[in-house]
């Protein structure tokens, strides 16, 4: 019998992240359905996995075989990086064949990450040096997603606005945002040195911040006598939207410039909206004045590295922009949009990359336009991070009705402990690793293979 799955339609996340009405411009309503409640299977090896699928009604197969190729081309897979491909600089065992195996059976899948800070090509590079891949081989090429690859797809007005861009490291970014179609882009460097007194700190502009440019088209970061007068000299620089493109590195000057910026009149530098505060104001006035758009293009707290404990990642900047921002405003809420998992918007992306998988790999490189579209029954996303890959997976509920099925890899970011014998967002599967993740998948849609087996075809 099949499960009938029940959507609901929201702008953005639901549950407990708190995001603004998004841009119109940017963001059409979309929908996605509320967590599925999948009871855990967890596998510790791949002789404790399903002998043959619960879901699809189609005999058992062997693997390889012709049968297969064509019996599994309407499912895919998306895997995160990070703590599931690799760990630290090191290759997770068997992931490199495991990737040839399916490659070699023209199965369609993405790599979706809340990475960034790099080019498309760059994360390519890395991650076939890491696996041990050559650069050539077309394993990895055209399938990387990163936390703001789905950029490339806003509407041409919004990239001729002027945008403040932060990140590890801002000018890499401005030059990938360039390379996107933005025409505007200004980090925090070009205002510090456009303007001295915006930072009266030690700003490190020699070293950190020795990288700027001019602000475009002639404008000014001149200080304003008067924050609340409306009457602005046409050289007033106007930032449209903040995009917050990966982990912050100087979060003591990202933080005052972002808080400029959303409490100012209309976007305008060293203004102050006479709306802040007004208690008979949505959310007390704060942020209704026509302040820039935030976008967060990372939502993860926490990432893995070899360091034994988690690292921090951009969420934890969030959440510090968040605290100082709840005490300037006496508890006002902070209106942000999200991209990265478990956004609509990074899902969706990746969907559509999916559906138009063989003609992008027919077309080359180009990404974007109208491609033919193959329909997709099922989905496997495998990550290590329940809050972002589970999560995102569980609730992502496509127009066309594709299911998208979660598997929580122990190679990353989630370890079972004493206080949590699950995850908070339950994956349909616990696995040990990437490989035992296909493999499970592939026994769920009736395919007899095992861990052997799949890494002997991509030897």
């Amino acid at each position: 019998m099949s499960r009938v799955v029940l959507c609901t339609r929201h702008l953005g996340l639901t549950a407990t992240t708190k995001l603004s009405q998004p841009a119109p411009s940017l963001i059409q309503q979309t929908g996605i359905r509320p967590p599925r409640h999948v009871p855990v299977r967890t596998f510790r090896s791949t002789s404790h996995l399903p002998e043959k699928s619960s879901h699809s009604p189609k005999a058992n197969t062997s693997w390889p075989s012709t049968s297969d190729t064509k019996s599994l081309s309407d499912i895919a897979f998306a895997f995160d990086i990070d703590g599931v491909l690799y760990r630290g600089g090191q290759g997770i065992p068997g992931a490199r064949e495991m990737l040839r195996s399916i490659r070699s059976k023209n199965m369609r899948y993405v790599f979706l990450t809340n990475g960034g800070g790099a080019h498309e090509d760059a994360k390519v590079a890395s991650l076939s040096k890491r696996l041990g891949l050559s650069i050539d081989e077309d394993v990895i090429r055209d399938r990387v997603i990163l936390s703001h690859t789905p950029m490339r797809g806003w509407a041409d007005e919004v990239k001729k606005q002027t945008v403040l861009i932060t990140g590890s490291h801002p000018e890499t970014a401005r030059k990938i945002a360039n390379e996107y179609g933005f025409e505007r882009a200004v980090t925090p460097a070009d205002l510090i040195h456009a303007n001295g007194d915006l930072y009266p700190f030690d700003n490190l502009k020699d070293t950190l911040h020795s990288e700027f440019r001019p602000l475009p088209d002639g404008k000014s970061a001149s200080a304003i006598k008067d924050p609340y007068s409306k009457n602005l000299a046409g050289d007033a620089l106007k930032i449209d939207q903040i995009l917050v493109w990966n982990d912050p590195r100087d979060w003591s000057l990202d933080i005052q410039v972002i808080h400029d910026l959303l409490v100012s009149h209309n976007g305008y530098l060293g203004t102050l909206s006479s709306r802040n505060g007004n208690r008979g104001l949505p959310n007390n006035g704060w942020q209704q004045d026509g302040q820039p758009e935030l976008w967060i293009s990372n939502l993860d707290l926490v990432w893995k590295t070899e360091y034994p404990v988690n690292r921090f990642g951009t969420g934890a900047f969030l959440e510090a922009l968040k605290g100082v921002w709840s005490a300037v405003t006496n508890g006002a809420e902070l209106h942000y949009n999200a991209l990265g998992k478990p956004s609509q918007f990074t899902y969706d992306y990746a969907h559509t990359r999916l559906l138009q998988y063989y003609s992008t790999m027919k077309g080359g490189r180009e990404v974007g336009g109208r491609k033919d579209a193959t329909p997709l029954r099922r989905v496997y996303m495998i990550g290590d991070n329940p809050e972002s890959d589970i999560r995102g997976a569980n609730e992502y509920c496509p127009e066309d009705g594709t299911e998208w099925v979660s598997i929580l890899v122990r190679t990353g970011v989630w370890t079972e402990t004493e206080t949590e014998r699950e995850p908070r967002y339950k994956p349909g599967a616990i696995v040990d690793d990437v490989v035992d993740g296909i493999v499970w998948a592939l026994r769920n849609e009736g395919v007899d293979v095992d861990r052997k087996t799949l890494l002997a075809g991509g030897g």
